[in-house]
């Protein structure tokens, strides 16, 4: 077959009339020109479009019809960027971005001001306008969750990033949802300019680190919420800020909450980013003077009552504020199970010298100053889900939840009869509880698509899956002797069940198939109950999961004798540490 007939074996997209009135082939150039058949013949070739293919061409030609220059990027019409700000605000906004006034950014997006094929070139830097280097950002992150946007980008390629064209092709592929984000997340990167500080800049880069950190480029995630908390400090978003005697109070208020909201954004998403053994963080709490975020309402209205300071917070707060103040307890966690764990620490946990037992009560009393209505029930679920608040609850409880897991099954695998009467039993409880509230999240909020898809909130269900076969994978004889049931198959089956909500989320994160291919590992490992090396670390990790540093599993307490039945199933090597989940 020669070169020429293979290249017009492909269909075209759109058939002439006469070729589709034959049921015939039809050869195009997908543009309107006459085909090969009716060329031949010399017949007059015309099509008739249909209304999907006429929006498909329009998308297409609305491209060529204006050519940016070389360094800037296509950006979707307008209605697209507003749905993909929409999913923003509806879904990563509710995590740990709460960076933006909702009012103001759609006033913008909807007004004359704002035309997606001259904007990023003509752009003039206003205050009411935003840097495009933001909506580059909003659309990198949510691009990957917009219904339309993957068809026209989906086909990019960052090795040839220069010479791409969006197109509409309705034919995507499993990688066209990650594809359109990188395609914007690239064009960030070659807008944003890291050595001129501005605020517009430094919520870029907290956006810009979340995508990285999903599509598993966790070092480049790392650097760019270090450059952004740099230019934090270097614009004194740290500091509390002052009023504006030019502007009314309403916008007085507004301004000066964006400006804490940027500074507390680069704190969470840093403490997201260095909880690993080998990650630090970029900027410490003593270095922040601003107020907690007060709460959506109030700064969507632009008035209320401003917040305490974080060390000042006895007095009720808003559910950021608490997020913020529970980021901390995450972190004195994360590093406490990465660096020592059960592993290293010579004091019992029982005793109240002991990390374990004062970050237990730690966790103990942040949970009890909690308002009732933040408190993680079943109930206070569905009640925020009426309320329409269900997604910044959810992500605050997983962050919790995440907390109470992490630390609960340290000790999860050390001998019952070495620790004091009734204690292992109770620790024990606490994680199945814990583990129990976990799953509820998702299992209640997915098929009403109220979920946060977030890398953090991947992590979240991760953990579950992941705990659940640890659970699953410990000695039947010693689970039935403390507890009744078939607790074994209950947290095999919820293993199961979140493996299966983070496959449903694998198109729209490149992280998620690092977590899909631990599990299914583990549950190869503990089948055949060898081999259990190969999972060192990779059930704890978020960001780099291949990294494996040199370090022992889990041990019992040193003074603790170990039963027959473990020796011989050489629990010792089952299961990797549960440190560095955010290890980079």
């Amino acid at each position: 077959m020669s070169s020429q007939s293979s290249t017009t074996a492909i269909r075209a997209s759109v058939a002439c009339n006469l070729c589709r009135g034959s049921k015939l082939k039809c050869i195009n150039n997908s543009d309107s020109t006459r085909c090969q058949r009716c060329t031949s013949l010399d017949l007059e070739c015309t099509y008739t479009l249909k209304t999907s293919q006429l929006k498909k061409r329009k998308l297409t030609q609305q491209f060529a019809s204006k050519r940016p220059l070389k360094s800037s990027a296509f950006l979707p019409e307008k209605k697209f960027v507003i749905e993909a700000s929409e999913i923003f605000f509806e879904n990563q906004y509710k995590g740990i971005f709460p960076l933006f006034h909702k009012p103001s950014f759609f006033k913008f997006l909807r007004s004359d001001d704002f035309d997606p094929q001259t904007y990023i070139e003509e752009y003039v830097p206003h205050k009411s306008n935003p840097d495009p280097v933001i909506l580059l950002s909003i659309l990198a992150l949510c691009a990957r969750l917009h219904p339309e946007l993957p068809k026209i980008y989906g086909q990019f390629d960052e090795a040839h990033a220069d010479s791409f064209f969006p197109a509409f092709n309705s034919n995507t592929t499993q990688n066209s949802a990650s594809n359109a984000s990188k395609y914007f997340g690239w064009h960030a990167r070659k807008l944003i300019r890291f050595d001129e500080p501005s605020i517009e800049r430094v919520q870029a880069l907290c956006i810009l680190s979340s995508h990285e950190w999903g599509e598993g480029n966790a070092s480049r995630s790392y650097m760019y919420v270090g450059i952004a908390a740099r230019m934090a400090l270097i614009l004194g978003l740290n500091n509390e800020p002052k009023p504006d005697l030019g502007l009314s109070d309403s916008e007085n208020f507004i301004r000066m909450e964006m400006k804490r909201r940027a500074m507390w954004s680069v704190y969470m998403m840093d403490r997201c980013n260095s909880c690993g053994r080998s990650s630090h963080s970029c900027i410490s709490l003593d270095q922040i003077h601003v107020r907690l975020p007060c709460s959506e309402k109030e700064f969507i209205f632009g008035i209320g009552k401003e917040q305490p300071f974080r060390f000042d917070h006895h007095k009720e707060l808003s559910l950021c504020a608490y997020q913020i103040v529970l980021f901390e307890t995450w972190r004195d966690i994360s590093i406490w199970v990465s660096i020592t764990g059960a592993k290293l620490e010579k004091i019992p946990p029982w005793e109240e010298t002991s990390p374990y037992y004062i970050l237990s009560k730690k966790l103990d009393a942040f949970e009890e100053q909690l308002p009732a209505h933040l408190k993680f029930s079943e109930f206070n679920l569905q009640a925020h889900i009426a309320d329409g608040s269900v997604t910044d609850y959810a992500y605050f409880s997983g962050l919790f939840l995440l907390c109470r897991t992490f630390l609960n099954r340290e000790y999860f695998y050390s001998l019952p009869e070495a620790s004091p009467t009734g204690w292992w039993h109770e620790q024990a409880s606490v994680l199945f509880d814990t583990l129990d509230k976990l799953d509820q999240i998702p299992k209640i909020l997915k098929p009403l698509n109220l979920m946060v898809i977030a890398p953090f909130t991947g992590f979240h269900v991760f953990t579950a899956a992941a705990t659940g076969l640890y659970i699953g994978a410990y000695p039947k004889k010693v689970m039935k002797t403390h507890f009744s049931g078939d607790i074994i198959k209950k947290y095999q089956a919820l293993a199961e069940d979140n493996l299966n909500t983070l496959s449903s989320w694998l198109e729209s994160w490149g992280l998620g198939q690092s977590w899909i291919n631990t599990l299914k590992e583990m549950k190869e490992v503990f089948a055949r109950s060898t081999d259990y090396d190969q999972l060192r670390f990779k059930m704890r990790d978020y960001g780099n999961i291949d990294k494996k540093p040199d370090i022992q599993n889990l041990l019992v307490l040193d003074e603790a004798p170990i039963l027959n039945f473990m020796n011989n199933l050489d629990l010792t090597n089952i299961f990797p540490d549960w440190s560095g989940a955010m290890n980079i």
